[in-house]
């Protein structure tokens, strides 16, 4: 997926409404700040993070649990304060 069409980046905004506030703001920061420039496998990375439940993702993105791949790892760590 391209970020250059409008219905993919749509598509992706959609995709990073969550459950909580806090994680529409971290996804949807990413997607602003880092998604255009990241490389494809971080591209498809992120994408799968946005597949994962949210109490995942919460604690991937909040606990900083470990996640076993690195480049979800280096996602996480842009994200880190």
């Amino acid at each position: 997926m391209s970020i250059d069409s409008t219905p993919a980046l749509a598509k992706l905004r959609w995709r990073c409404r969550r459950g909580t506030k806090e994680l529409d703001v971290l996804t949807t920061r990413y997607l602003d700040s880092f998604y255009p420039d990241a490389s494809k496998v971080e591209q498809q990375a992120f994408e799968h993070m946005l597949t994962l439940q949210d109490p995942i993702l919460y604690d991937i993105l909040t606990v900083y649990t470990e996640f076993d791949d690195p480049v979800i790892e280096a996602i996480v760590l842009k994200l880190k304060p």
